[in-house]
């Protein structure tokens, strides 16, 4: 069996170089893969166990713990967007404590838990350095996607869905002065249909687009 030092060069593409122990990568190790990813740390049992670095073809890069193969322990994920998440995780998922730092310069910190009924995600309960605060689902990659509550400094209160960290399908936009919107968004603003109550009792209902209103509805004005 192998055993000490070696290179081993497999029919999908992927390079080891690095250390054995009976036949199994134990030790220190350096993996590429034939998709562009790498890994660069400590193996155990043939698998990424301990400290190591994996690299993705992507830019993403991750420094920090491994169990089992996976992602697991405290660790550092610098995307190629700049963003940058630095926390707990298990099974290569966000979940304990952790700080996402966005590259527009906003920094949340928060609990997370993953939850198997949302997939590669799972809930979290967000407090932005400005205020706000996040309380929902996210995926994978640590954006808000699925169902939430977004809580703004400022007084508005979203509640619905989202997708890749902005509001997209069904929600209810409560702003400071009591203005309300109910009804469907896509990338952040109003679009489809909604109904929108004005403070002074006016009522819209009917279609919007890029968050104004277009298309047909009904406008109804207090004044009867």
């Amino acid at each position: 069996k192998p055993e000490g030092r070696g290179v081993y060069r497999r029919v999908d593409g992927a390079v080891y170089d690095g250390e054995w122990k009976a036949g199994e990568r134990e030790g220190r190790g350096v993996e590429r893969y034939a998709n562009g990813n790498g890994y660069n740390g400590e193996w155990k049992a043939g698998k990424r166990e301990g400290r190591g670095v994996y690299r993705w073809a992507d830019g993403a890069v991750y420094d920090g713990e491994f169990k089992a193969g996976k992602i697991e322990g405290r660790g550092v994920i610098r995307y190629a967007s700049g963003d940058v998440y630095e926390g707990e995780w298990k099974a290569g998922l966000f979940e304990g404590h952790g700080v996402y730092r966005h590259a527009d310069g906003d920094v949340v910190s928060g609990f997370y838990k993953h939850d198997a009924d949302v997939g590669e995600g799972g809930r979290v309960a967000m407090q932005y350095a400005a205020g706000d605060v996040y309380e929902g689902e996210y995926n994978w990659l640590g954006l808000y996607e699925g169902r939430g509550v977004m809580r703004y400094a400022n007084g508005y209160v979203y509640e619905g869905e989202f997708k890749a960290d902005k509001m997209e399908g069904r929600g209810v936009y409560r702003y400071a002065d009591s203005d309300v919107y109910d009804g469907e968004w896509k990338a952040g603003k109003r679009e489809g249909r909604g109904v929108y109550r004005y403070p002074d009792g006016d009522v819209y209902d009917g279609e919007w687009k890029a968050g104004k209103r277009e298309g047909r509805g009904v406008y109804r004005w207090a004044s009867g």
